[in-house]
């Protein structure tokens, strides 16, 4: 299928065929939604499920979720929002023991949902806002403390935390994938890794070259079309290709969530579906 349609102007009518070893999937909530299940009928490959809705949950109604999403026929692999949004990582007043009850019930949920990754970002990023004044290096070294402890517990469970760049509107630390790759490579442990979004690197006009060194560390990407944080219409609406060419450099090997909003699903997913295979295949093949 086509190289052609990296540069040309043709929109993709229909899932293209899965690319190995990096398959797409679909950001989705659980309550009160069929997105889960929307997502098998369209031809997603996985899921990333939005954990934030699930942590209140008493334990009848979370078993629930849990046999819904095993019995679902598609992999779900990973989970955003695995910590309370008020739980504080950064700062003078930092509660370790507080962080480690937090940890411990986010990932025992996690391996309860059959997730192999967890991801540190998205609403979470209050948690590691540093107050006004607080001196960078402290809190750098208060967020490597996190990345070691989150490691540990990780590896206990088998799940490994992904920590995710945001941009400035969002946080004041860990902004780039430049920041994320020192981190990541300060805590030092195969459990402490990183998720990379496409939009926020666009927007922030950070250089895809950073992907070079950063892929080795990268365990999942998030993508979407940077014009709007919607799903993906056109190969050449964004530099999709330049992205996925960096990647393959540094070696990825992993998937590509789709994190935006869709006017209509059932017309928008199967050809954002279609435009990312057709991206990955012009730049890794179809063998």
């Amino acid at each position: 299928m086509a190289c052609v349609m990296l540069a040309g102007s043709i929109e993709a009518q229909s899932p293209a065929q899965p690319v190995p070893g990096h398959p797409i999937g679909r950001c989705v909530r659980v309550l009160g939604v069929t997105a889960p299940e929307d997502a098998k009928t369209v031809g997603f490959e996985y899921v990333e499920l939005a954990l934030q809705d699930l942590l209140p949950l008493g334990e009848e109604e979370f078993e629930r979720i849990v046999v819904r999403i095993r019995g679902l026929g598609l992999p779900a692999i990973s989970g955003y929002g695995f910590l309370p949004g008020d739980l504080q990582m950064v700062g003078p007043s930092v509660d370790w023991e507080k962080v480690d009850e937090s940890l411990g019930r986010g990932l025992d949920r996690a391996k309860r949902l059959g997730l192999s990754m967890v991801v540190f970002g998205n609403l979470n990023n209050r948690s590691r806002r540093a107050p006004d004044g607080f001196a960078a290096a402290e809190a750098r070294k208060q967020l490597v403390e996190f990345g070691r402890r989150a490691a540990s517990q990780g590896k206990k469970r088998g799940i490994t935390v992904l920590i995710e760049p945001m941009l400035p509107n969002a946080t004041n630390t860990i902004n780039t994938v430049a920041d994320g790759l020192e981190l990541v490579e300060a805590v030092n442990d195969p459990h402490f890794q990183m998720l990379v979004d496409f939009s926020f690197m666009t927007m922030g006009k950070e250089d895809m070259a950073i992907l070079h060194r950063a892929a080795r560390h990268i365990r999942q990407v998030e993508i979407s079309n940077p014009n709007g944080r919607v799903y993906p219409k056109r190969a050449d609406e964004a530099d999709y290709a330049s992205f996925f060419r960096a990647l393959k450099q540094g070696g990825y090997q992993g998937g590509f969530s789709i994190h935006g909003q869709p006017t209509e699903f059932f017309t928008d997913a199967p050809r954002a579906i279609g435009v990312l295979r057709t991206v990955a295949a012009g730049v890794w093949g179809t063998h």
